[in-house]
């Protein structure tokens, strides 16, 4: 008797055991949209992460640090279940919620659960909503949130300018910009003229900072004086539409043709003789430049070996047949190109120092006038002329 009460003790007990140890797998499935308002309606928000918890108090601590902003991304641990992003019209679907109960709703055919859910997007302030999930089923649109914009846009025309001309530039320079104090800079090319957008949060009024370099090296930025800068900045920008004037300055120049006629010892420059040559032709003609290193004159070597000389022009007119003498052109860039930069051989030809503070380099040019065996005869070029007539005693 004594054996059968036992028997019956310990299957009462394993009875109990598995009872309270029975549990069921459920899994579910939610779907919402997104929007914000703008203008006289709702718009739907795309790339909005939805992120789902099972735990409240996780959900909970995870949108405060997402409502500081110092998180983008939830904390692991087993409160946090799944992911999604909102499509193009602002719907999102997370898929295959998998929970485990003991207890469930409608014991092991079907059960409800809470889901507690944040919506990040870096434009938008942080939301939170919380919903209830029935097994077995999608739960189609059983979320809808709207979502306050946490940012302020401005459209900014940018204009690129030369600074010698003021006109816009026509070479391609690679302009970066960057809002308020942060590290990221986008870029874009400019040639000329660029719209970009800009955003910043709410309320504020951030500083944008450009930089422009060429994609060389004889391009610099400056302001609208001349001065090289490393960077220029618009204060205060506010949301709407603001126009931007940057400058950029060549650090490259070629030679302009020098032309002009020369007189030597009287020899007459024009006369009504057919006389196809006198002693103003046949006279070599180069450039030399005040090199800033050593204080000396030296010659444009492409101008002095080209070995160009004076010549003279026949001239038909209703009196008859006469030349001009003396003549020449092209002195700098005839056939050939001159250039001058702070990194090649002619370098010294221009004070940068004194240009970097500046719109305009400036260079002492002198015209030789010789041959091999002669004494040179130089004639100082006045700033800003191109055209001389040169009398040689």
């Amino acid at each position: 008797m004594a054996n059968r009460k036992t028997v019956s003790l310990v299957l009462a007990v394993l009875l109990a055991v598995m009872l309270i140890s029975c549990s069921a797998v459920f899994e579910a499935g939610i779907s919402g949209k997104v929007v914000t308002d703008e203008g006289t309606g709702k718009v739907a928000v795309p790339d909005v992460n939805v992120f789902a918890y099972t735990d409240k108090g996780l959900r909970d601590s995870d949108f405060t640090k997402f409502s500081e902003g110092s998180i983008t991304r939830p904390t692991e641990g087993a409160g946090y279940v799944a992911t999604s992003l909102t499509n193009a019209n602002g719907e999102f679907v997370v898929n295959k919620i998998v929970w485990e109960s003991k207890k469930s709703e409608f014991g092991k055919t079907a059960d409800v659960n809470k889901l507690y859910l944040i919506f990040y997007h870096e434009d938008y302030v942080p939301a939170k909503t919380d919903a209830t999930i029935i097994s077995g089923s999608t739960n189609q649109s059983n979320v809808y949130v709207t979502l306050e914009g946490s940012k302020d846009y401005t459209t900014v025309n940018v204009t690129v300018y030369d600074v010698a001309t003021g006109r816009a530039m026509t070479q391609p320079c690679t302009m970066e910009y960057k809002v308020g104090e942060g590290e990221d800079w986008d870029s874009v090319t400019v040639t000329g003229n660029a719209t970009i957008g800009l955003s910043f949060a709410k309320e504020t009024t951030p500083d944008v900072t450009f930089k422009l370099t060429s994609p060389g090296a004889n391009w610099k930025m400056s302001d609208s004086t001349g001065k090289v800068i490393a960077q220029f900045v618009e204060e205060d920008v506010k949301e709407g539409t603001l126009s931007v004037r940057l400058y950029m300055k060549s650090y490259e120049f070629t030679l302009p043709g020098f032309h002009g006629t020369v007189q030597v010892g009287g020899a007459p420059l024009v006369t009504n003789e057919t006389i196809p040559a006198n002693g103003n032709d046949g006279i070599q003609v180069w450039l030399e430049y005040f090199d800033h290193s050593d204080g000396t004159y030296k010659p444009f070597t492409e101008t002095k070996e080209v070995e160009y000389r004076t010549e003279s022009e026949q001239v038909t007119a209703t009196t008859g047949i006469y030349f001009n003498h003396g003549l020449f052109s092209g002195v700098g860039n005839n056939g050939y190109s001159v250039l001058i930069n702070e990194n090649n051989v002619y370098k010294n030809a221009i004070d940068w120092e004194a240009y970097a503070d500046g719109k305009t380099a400036s260079m002492q040019l002198k015209l030789v006038f010789g041959a091999a065996g002669e004494e040179a005869f130089t004639y100082t070029i006045p700033s800003g002329s191109a055209q001389f007539n040169v009398v040689i005693p």
